[in-house]
């Protein structure tokens, strides 16, 4: 798997190719799959941050962190 800069520096090169290009569908197309590259990146920061806590579990984390603010 590609890192998230390597994802986002393609849809970047997908969006100076699509100023380039010369009609509408071919802009659109390439436009496409700049936005497909980031919804890649998108996923990849989402598994890199690891799965969310369930609402049960995540109570003892919230409890202690109160605590430590007293």
């Amino acid at each position: 798997m590609g890192s998230v800069t390597q994802y986002r520096d393609y849809a970047e090169d997908c969006v100076r190719q699509a100023q380039n290009e010369t009609t509408a569908e071919e802009k659109a197309i390439v436009l496409n799959v700049a936005l497909a590259w980031l919804r890649l990146a998108q996923q990849a920061e989402a598994l890199q941050a690891g799965p969310p806590l369930a609402p049960e579990a995540a109570a003892p984390y919230e409890r202690a962190q109160e605590a430590s603010e007293l």
